[in-house]
């Protein structure tokens, strides 16, 4: 409803803001924002039908800034990794592919939910964000990829329900779709188990030997060793790994399991470029 309230364009540059307390900084006029949610409507029918007593305004006004920072991680990450890679967004229009995007990522999803971006590195050059995977759902960015730079100034959201493999071979190798400048997956979760793993070896092949710069986030410090491990034994070169400064601070439940410690949306990430002997 009325989640995430609406951000101006940012006034520090991008490298200077270094986490979550640095871009709620930049939100001008930030708690009549928050107080303007918790006197909305949303807010009365959620209590209204919740069956537990309203917490007091302070622990709903921190709940809000995490449920904020949820919604903006994804487009944050992706702005990170533009700049681990030393991809400017002034420079260029720019495609970004989302492998392996789920309903997490495209379930309700809508065409500005991205815009973020825009704020991010005003002046940019336009810039395209891909949805790829076989579990992306259908809504207002199920549209075909651009063939063309996305419009200046803009984020424009499209997606391909599929593998990523299976993509590179229609879209990108026919020149349907543009070549990646950078590929990010959320919690590609290969790591998991040795099916998942057969899944995605013919993407994270293609991703080391094209050379794509690429960025995977993780759950937690147990996934991010397992994925390091699996990668290293792929022969991938990892540039580095480090935790995100833009975490989801929601905390979620692992596996619906509510005796393990919750976890955070991309806690931590990794930072991908070719074969490790090049």
């Amino acid at each position: 409803g009325d989640i995430p309230f609406p951000t101006e364009t940012w006034t520090k540059p991008a490298r200077d803001v270094e986490g979550w307390e640095d871009w709620f900084s930049m939100q001008g006029q930030l708690e009549e924002k928050l107080g303007a949610i918790l006197a909305g409507r949303y807010m009365t029918l959620l209590w209204a039908n919740a069956g537990k007593p309203q917490p007091e305004d302070g622990e709903l006004r921190e709940s809000v800034r995490r449920l904020v920072t949820d919604f903006h991680s994804r487009p944050l990450t992706i702005g990170l990794g533009l700049r681990l890679f030393g991809i400017d967004p002034l420079a260029k229009a720019l495609t970004v592919h989302v492998v392996g995007a789920s309903h997490v990522e495209t379930l309700n999803a809508r065409l500005t939910d991205y815009d973020e971006l825009t704020r991010m590195f005003p002046g940019h050059w336009g810039m395209e964000v891909v949805m790829v995977g076989v579990d992306v759902v259908d809504g207002p960015i199920m549209r075909p990829p651009l063939a063309t730079p996305a419009p200046q100034g803009r984020v424009y959201l499209s997606s391909y329900k599929g593998l990523y493999h299976d993509f590179w071979e229609s879209h990108v190798e026919t020149k349907l779709a543009a070549h990646p400048d950078l590929v990010v997956g959320f919690h590609p979760g290969f790591h998991a188990c040795p099916d998942l793993l057969e899944g995605w070896l013919p993407t994270l092949l293609l991703l080391r030997d094209y050379r794509l710069p690429v960025l995977f986030t993780v759950y937690s410090e147990q996934e991010l060793k397992s994925s390091l491990q699996i990668l290293a034994e792929l022969e991938t070169h990892i540039m580095g790994y480090a935790t995100n400064p833009f975490a989801s601070l929601r905390p979620e439940q692992v596996y619906s399991s509510p005796n393990k410690a919750p976890v955070y949306c991309s806690s931590y990430y990794i930072a991908l470029l070719g074969l490790a002997a090049s």
